[in-house]
């Protein structure tokens, strides 16, 4: 075990920092200066002297590989940079705003988790039934509809019309649960389809027929042999749908009014604040590393109980 967490650790590294390569030279080709951009937006009219010494001050005024270099010696002191846009350092923001996203993101993740599993369990099990084809009927709507479409149509039901939650407010944990909701019932959708399939080609297997025949219960065989079968792939598509809701998160906080990452994203992009920017990168290619590297592990662990549990089956 230590041995594979070590190689998957050392292989995860270079494609960190190609992800920050390339995050970095995207950000600093894109056309425009951060600078000038700042100071327009602000209706403040400084001498081109005064531009250039607000470029060297930030670093600007350096070639983009000699400046990311520069940035990643700093990464190692933990140090972002400062944002143009505001003069903060980047790490105090990303303390601040952080952890709304990151109770976002759990949230919905764990919801949609514990949805997806009963929603494509009981479309597996109960094949051409009302209930199954009216259940997969709504799974596939989910999965068509956007989620910023389903925010709006959310906010239009129960904060507009119902009145049960503030529109664009945000103040307290109940703020969360709309948000929540949108994020988690697009990603449910889309897992549990794949959990219905999955479990659709375990129960075909000839060991699972041989348990049906010798007695056991549905709820034993679907319990101890066929969600167990199921999970390595599971486990790994889960991993990246986290990644997904983080990426998510950024239309749904906008639309929510709420003050996470994502928000602040995109900002940054309007701004053109390359300090967040970066960071906001590191931060995503961060998260899908140590999602993946998760679900490695699990799946690592998970495969000699799999082949002991079904040999003990047959």
């Amino acid at each position: 075990m230590k041995q594979f967490v070590f190689k998957r650790t050392l292989s995860g590294i270079p494609t960190l920092f190609g992800m920050t390569l390339i995050g970095f030279l995207i950000i600093g080709l894109t056309p425009g200066d951060p600078i000038e951009m700042e100071l327009r937006r602000l209706g403040v009219a400084f001498s081109a002297e005064q531009v250039d010494a607000l470029r060297a001050e930030y670093g600007l005024d350096k070639p983009l590989i000699q400046r990311y270099f520069i940035w990643l010696m700093d990464l190692f002191r933990l140090d972002l940079g400062t944002s143009i846009a505001s003069g903060r350092p980047v790490l105090e923001l990303f303390k601040e705003h952080l952890p709304i996203t990151a109770t976002l993101s759990v949230l919905a993740f764990v919801s949609s988790l514990v949805l997806s599993l009963v929603l494509g369990t009981v479309t597996a099990v109960s094949q051409r039934t009302s209930l199954s084809t009216s259940l997969y009927v709504l799974t596939m709507f989910l999965v068509s509809v956007p989620s910023f479409w389903l925010a709006l149509f959310l906010l239009a039901v129960f904060a507009l019309d119902l009145g049960w939650f503030k529109l664009l407010q945000f103040g307290n944990a109940q703020d969360l649960i709309l948000p929540v909701i949108t994020l988690a019932l697009g990603n449910a959708a889309v897992m549990s389809r794949l959990v219905r399939e999955r479990i659709i080609a375990v129960m075909s297997e000839d060991y699972i027929r041989l348990a049906i025949t010798k007695g056991l219960s549905r709820r034993a065989i679907l319990g101890r042999h066929v969600l167990k079968s199921i999970l390595p792939p599971l486990v790994t598509n889960w991993a990246i749908s986290f990644g997904s809701l983080l990426g998510g998160s950024v239309i749904i906080e906008n639309i929510f009014n709420l003050p996470g990452l994502g928000q602040l994203a995109l900002q940054a992009i309007a701004e053109r604040d390359f300090a967040i920017l970066q960071a906001y990168l590191l931060f995503m290619g961060l998260v899908f590393f140590l999602a993946n590297f998760l679900a490695d592990l699990t799946n690592h662990w998970l495969m000699p109980q799999l082949k002991e549990d079904d040999h003990g089956l047959r």
